[in-house]
């Protein structure tokens, strides 16, 4: 399936839960950051708030142990299909959120200027985005990904309007004139909607994970590899990792 043809898919999705009544809030990135921070008492700078948030200072969970979550970057050289500085929201803006913890999905496209494998695989990390935020926190661990905003960041209004505008920035300036444009969707409030989105977005994944495991085979026959399993439950995944260091050394020098 192109590319095209996936990212339609998304958009109908959208579009057909509009129609059924749900929320939806769309904005466009301010291309001034530093102008557009001022309305707002939350630091953003790029590896500068590594901090731990914990549950007594969480003002809303996005995600996490017992409500549904889900993540998808998905970085491509299609910039034609990117609706460049879109920020999308299917739910509620984080000021008429009542609950303490909600359901949450994260959809980026990103559109970039070329398409290396090493330039990708970076562009999927999000702990970054955490580091970049003041008063917000990602957490992943394997199949589950959610986010803490805390309490003190939440009273200086943050929003989802704040948090897309900063994802822009943060990836820009990390990534620099590797990114070209980016679009975000943010789902919240509604399961189903997110087990819908994952259904609508499966064809991505299906190709994100095929690249992935080319990937392992390319990288198991460099090092005469011939065992079965997945490279995250091998036991001797560790020196595997060592060798690896050793080899993209060498490649550097």
């Amino acid at each position: 399936m192109q590319n095209h043809q996936l990212i339609q898919r998304i958009r109908d999705f959208i579009s057909k839960e509009h129609k059924s009544g749900k929320t939806l809030i769309t904005y466009q990135r301010n291309p001034d950051f530093p102008d557009f921070l001022r309305n707002y008492e939350i630091g953003v700078e790029l590896d500068h708030f590594k901090e731990i948030i914990l549950q007594e200072e969480t003002g809303l969970e996005l995600g996490g142990l017992n409500k549904k979550s889900f993540s998808l970057i998905f970085p491509l050289t299609d910039l034609e299909l990117i609706e460049k500085g879109k920020i999308t929201i299917l739910g509620h803006e984080i000021n008429t959120i009542k609950e303490k913890s909600v359901d949450f999905s994260l959809f980026l496209l990103i559109g970039i200027n070329k398409n290396l494998e090493k330039d990708i695989e970076k562009l999927r990390q999000l702990n970054f985005i955490s580091n970049g935020i003041e008063g917000f926190l990602i957490r992943t661990i394997p199949r589950r990904f959610w986010c803490r905003i805390s309490s003190d960041a939440i009273e200086k209004k943050f929003s989802f309007e704040f948090l897309g505008n900063a994802i822009h920035h943060l990836f820009r300036q990390k990534f620099g004139n590797l990114i070209k444009s980016i679009e975000i969707i943010f789902i919240n409030s509604y399961p189903d909607a997110i087990d819908q989105f994952r259904e609508a977005s499966s064809e991505i994944m299906t190709q994100i994970k095929k690249r992935w495991r080319d990937k392992i085979e390319e990288w198991k026959k460099n090092i005469d590899c011939d065992y079965d399993w997945g490279c995250e439950i091998c036991p001797y995944q560790e020196e595997c990792y060592n060798v690896k260091q050793v080899l993209v050394s060498r490649e550097d020098i």
